[in-house]
């Protein structure tokens, strides 16, 4: 008797036994992006270099009303209380690969990744701040803090610093303002890298 598994009628229940595995591995990778890196204008000139990124912090913090007003803009001063993320993850691995997958559009470096060896390392922390907004006609003010380093992967000795600022109003935790203040960060901050002639003679 020849078995079930092995006959002609079974093989499409296998494979959409095989295709639903993979689809739901690919939507559940999809789900821990902590935002969208697709929306992306690529850069007018790509940097001549290949680059590793490593997130090495990550955190999301309220301020004192208002305190996104003021003119510290790092606002480590005016933390009132860390809070909870607003966005899918705070893994710095998912943050990781979704950054890599932003610069593969952007196409900021020659070729970016999470693993494996390269010309620069490239080093992220990111802070996201919530103002309860006294001076705003929306009720919260949300804003990115994106710092970066670039250093020698041979001997670690940083090269260059940079830092990207996003600030974007919004309703009481507003996922998609603070996404789009996240976006705004990273433009600003990949933007500079781009425009940094120093970054040509390393």
């Amino acid at each position: 008797m020849t078995s079930s598994i092995c006959s002609p009628s079974s093989r499409p229940t296998w494979k959409a036994i095989y295709y639903g595995a993979l689809l739901t591995t690919i939507l559940s990778g999809c789900a821990k992006m902590p935002f969208d890196p697709t929306p992306v204008v690529p850069a007018n000139s790509t940097l001549p270099y290949s680059a590793k990124v490593k997130v090495s912090e990550i955190g999301t913090f309220e301020v004192e009303p208002g305190a996104s007003m003021g003119t510290d803009p790092l606002l480590q001063s005016r933390v009132s209380r860390t809070a909870s993320t607003l966005l899918s993850t705070n893994d710095p691995t998912d943050w990781e690969r979704t950054t890599v997958k932003y610069l593969a559009t952007r196409k900021t470096f020659q070729k970016v990744v999470q693993e494996g060896a390269a010309d620069l390392d490239l080093t992220l922390r990111i802070n996201m701040y919530v103002d309860p907004s006294v001076a705003s006609d929306f009720s919260y003010i949300y804003l990115a803090v994106t710092d970066a380093t670039l250093s020698d992967p041979r001997t670690g000795r940083s090269l260059m610093r940079y830092s990207g600022f996003g600030k974007t109003p919004g309703d009481k935790k507003d996922k998609a303002a603070m996404e789009r203040a996240v976006h705004a960060a990273f433009r600003d901050l990949f933007s500079k890298m781009e425009s940094d002639k120093r970054l040509l003679s390393l």
